[in-house]
């Protein structure tokens, strides 16, 4: 194997461990260290909130394009929508309606708001983002639709509104630079979604590059739940030439660049031939006073990147069943509800109610049900050019700590066979606490779900471009989960971790792994 990938530098340099060991009450950002523990670096960053980045990317020149706020209910059984995978066939056309559905859905602004230490009031997003930092935008590349011309498209959560920026159909450039991904050449729309990567960085510093894939998956997993309540087929994609595709949209590809596509219906016919994107220069609220390059971050990007439409085809073409791991010890097979018992509410209810739950109930446990449906609709996996639903490139380990039936201790899901491995028998809701940077309500929750990867495999197939869908792919289950989660009465919220410890505690089964993502959920704890 070569551990010489730039990745496994990256993801070292930003790894999280304890600056002191004061116990679970001590939740304090400056406990947390970042890379090298000799160095004792603070992980937080935002040392000037004068320069804190403005939470939203408004075109000033575009007039807005008015989007209904009236969304009326799909239909579809939440639970439903969240399994699907996207591949579910359907001659849904996509249409303005469904473009405003998906940005409000997925990137837009609720009546709940925060103030920030500064004094400034922020709207929360529907689908959650690390520190509330909401560094994702919302780009629309569409063919001429029944009630919308062709063109490029931002989707403004400032406004809930369009702007278009390129007038025509240049979906077929989308198409050269995934090196002609059949889905790309059919969708009537290609969503495009970026990440503004300093809005994160002024706080989490380098690992803000994580954090861009761990949002993008909790995002995608609206975007799939949205679509399928719609009965929208949807492809996520994630070869792409970059540069061919930031030309597009007009974003530099540093400061902002594209982090995945997806592909929205079918299209009868191909899109035109390509046109020349050019550049736009359109001008945009500023965002920061001033900003801060984190080098470590762009120097990862372009480590990622694939640089022609070829090499995208290339790289598509190394798409990986990964095999099953084999069970060595006690396996309890899922129970899920059956269809007819599921909570009957439409996804679209469950996403303007959706909660980060830190209070739980720890003198209940929750129904083996509930817990078992959850973890079925949640890894079915996604419709993707290298993701392959059934076989995750993530092994999903379990910290149970109150199920109905189901001994507390470590376990390791296998969805290949529909059951939970008992690792280890106990109670661990210390360690909980502890190996998520020492929050209670890790060890407070009913179950704590670890989506580790082994990276050198996975870097040994996919370059330094694996990576990115090694972060990404637990939060989208993750996020699948949390929508879940509401339909059953229950609550959920994502957490962070430091990452060795996590390691050591899942060994010696997750020897030689790597922590990526961690959510916890369980009954939510009424509090006065």
């Amino acid at each position: 194997m070569n551990d010489s990938h730039p990745a496994r530098t990256f993801h070292d340099l930003t790894k999280y461990y304890p600056l002191s060991d004061t116990g679970p009450g001590d939740t304090g950002d400056e406990r947390i260290g970042i890379g090298d523990p000799a160095a004792r670096t603070a992980a937080i960053w935002q040392k000037d909130w004068d320069i804190k980045p403005f939470l939203y990317k408004v075109y000033e020149g575009p007039p807005p394009l008015e989007l209904t706020r009236d969304l009326p209910d799909a239909g579809r059984p939440a639970l439903e929508a969240i399994a699907g995978t996207g591949a579910e066939p359907s001659d849904a056309v996509p249409d303005r309606a469904l473009l405003g559905r998906l940005g409000l859905l997925t990137n837009g602004a609720l009546d709940r708001s925060w103030t920030s230490p500064d004094g400034r009031v922020h709207q929360f997003r529907t689908a959650g983002g690390t520190g509330a930092q909401y560094h994702l935008e919302l780009y629309f590349v569409c063919a001429d639709l029944p009630d919308l011309d062709a063109g490029v498209y931002h989707y403004s959560a400032f406004d809930h509104s369009l702007r278009l920026l390129r007038a025509g159909d240049f979906r077929a450039a989308l198409a050269d630079a995934t090196g002609n991904e059949p889905s790309i050449a059919s969708a009537p729309v290609v969503l495009a979604m970026t990440s503004t990567f300093w809005r994160n960085a002024w706080r989490y510093r380098e690992r803000a590059y994580r954090h861009a894939y761990w949002d993008a998956g909790t995002s995608l997993s609206h975007i799939l739940a949205v679509a399928a309540s719609a009965r929208v087929p949807a492809r996520l994609v994630f070869a792409y030439a970059d540069t061919a595709v930031n030309e597009v949209l007009d974003v530099d590809g540093l400061r902002e660049s594209t982090v995945a596509l997806a592909a929205l219906g079918h299209a009868g016919t191909a899109p035109p031939p390509a046109r020349e994107p050019g550049p736009l220069d359109l001008p945009t609220r500023r965002l920061s006073p001033a900003e801060v390059t984190f080098h470590t971050i762009t120097d990862m990007h372009r480590a990622s990147s694939l640089p022609t439409g070829a090499d995208a085809a290339a790289w598509r073409a190394r798409r990986w069943h990964r095999p099953a791991a084999e069970p060595v010890g006690e396996l309890t097979e899922l129970r899920p509800l059956p269809a007819d018992q599921l909570d009957p509410r439409p996804v679209e209810q469950l996403i303007l109610r959706r909660r980060s739950t830190r209070n739980y109930d720890t003198g209940v446990e929750i129904p083996f049900e509930a817990f078992s449906t959850l973890l079925d609709r949640s890894t079915r996996g996604v419709a993707s050019d290298v993701l392959t639903p059934g076989a995750p490139l993530t092994d999903l380990y379990l910290i149970v700590n109150a199920v109905e039936g189901l001994t507390p201790g470590v376990y390791l899901h296998h969805p290949d066979r529909n059951a939970v491995e008992l690792l280890r028998a106990g109670t661990f809701r210390e360690d909980a606490a502890r190996i998520a940077a020492r929050q209670q309500y890790a060890g407070d929750a009913h179950v704590n779900l670890y989506y580790l990867a082994h990276l050198p495999s996975i870097l040994e197939r996919y370059g330094d471009r694996g990576y990115r869908l090694a972060q990404l792919e637990g939060a989208l289950h993750a996020g699948k989960l949390h929508l879940g989660t509401h339909a059953l009465g229950l609550g959920a919220v994502g957490s962070t971790s430091y990452d060795d410890e996590v390691v050591d505690f899942f060994s010696p089964h997750a020897a030689g792994k790597d922590y990526m993502f961690v959510t916890v959920f369980g009954k939510r704890r009424r509090t006065r």
